[in-house]
């Protein structure tokens, strides 16, 4: 149900600019999307059969979570990475952090650019096809492409 409704709202997303001219209504329409989104996960059953994003004990989550991203140090958390932190002092450690901080939003400005243009060209192909509605085609094979990755990952693990 989560992937069903996650890929219907992002092709609802894209088609957006086919009913929507206002550039404020469309931020307004992608924030209403973005909230029903995350409703809809996080009231949404997980695989193991509960609701909402994490189950009964916080606990195991927390201790999932330490196992998939690695313990950074040898005890868990702040403590750990203060040695690092007065080995190459403060000032290079922020110097890092704003380089990733820059890093990460060149890319995500790259990334969202890289969509728009790809989706407008796949809107533009449509409209040469005669489709009154460019964008709504565009937003079903986008959500046919969401939904097909998430059935491969679901298959995958």
């Amino acid at each position: 149900m989560q992937a069903a409704a996650g890929s219907a709202m992002i092709g609802a997303g894209v088609a957006l600019r086919d009913y929507v001219q206002s550039p404020w209504g469309r931020a307004l329409g992608y924030g209403g999307l973005v909230l029903s989104g995350a409703t809809v996960i996080a009231l949404g059953e997980t695989a193991e059969g509960q609701r909402g994003i994490f189950g009964d004990d916080n606990a195991v989550v927390v201790d999932q979570i330490r196992q998939e991203i690695g313990d950074l140090g040898i005890t868990p958390g702040p403590e750990s990475d203060v040695d690092s932190v007065i080995e190459r002092g403060p000032l290079v450690t922020w110097l890092l952090l704003g380089l990733f901080a820059l890093t990460f939003i060149a890319l995500t400005y790259l990334s969202i650019r890289m969509d728009f243009a790809f989706m407008n060209k796949l809107a533009g192909f449509f409209e040469k096809r005669g489709a009154t509605r460019p964008f709504t085609c565009t937003g079903v094979i986008y959500a046919a492409v969401v939904y097909a990755l998430f059935e491969v990952e679901m298959r995958n693990r």
